[in-house]
């Protein structure tokens, strides 16, 4: 596995367990002092929903199952950004991560590097 695999890789899972954060402060589990919006039970079952979105993305990545990883790991940068936009006070360098991602998909799908 090269390099910026591993980096893909990386940055896919952070990015999906950071989502975890949504959950834990929509269902009260912590309090979370980063997170400044109020989230409801609906809102952290969609972050949680992302979370793992991302994290089948990485495995399903990590098996080298195409298409299935970039389809499932588009639809899951859709969700973040939305949620991204949703909650942009808190969550707008999440963007920066889901340009990361679609820059990967597009280096290893698109370009086969």
């Amino acid at each position: 596995m090269t390099i910026l695999k591993i980096i893909f890789l990386v940055i896919t899972v952070l990015h999906g367990l950071i989502f975890l954060m949504g959950f834990v402060k929509g269902f009260k589990l912590a309090e979370i002092k980063d997170v400044k919006s109020d989230i409801s039970q609906t809102g952290g079952l969609l972050w949680l929903l992302t979370t793992f979105l991302f994290l089948i993305t990485a495995v399903l990545f990590l098996l080298n199952i195409e298409p299935v990883w970039w389809i499932l790991a588009i639809v899951s940068v859709v969700y973040s950004q939305i949620l991204t936009f949703m909650y942009w006070q808190d969550a707008k360098f999440g963007t920066i991560a889901n340009v990361l991602i679609i820059a990967g998909i597009i280096l290893f799908v698109f370009v086969k590097i």
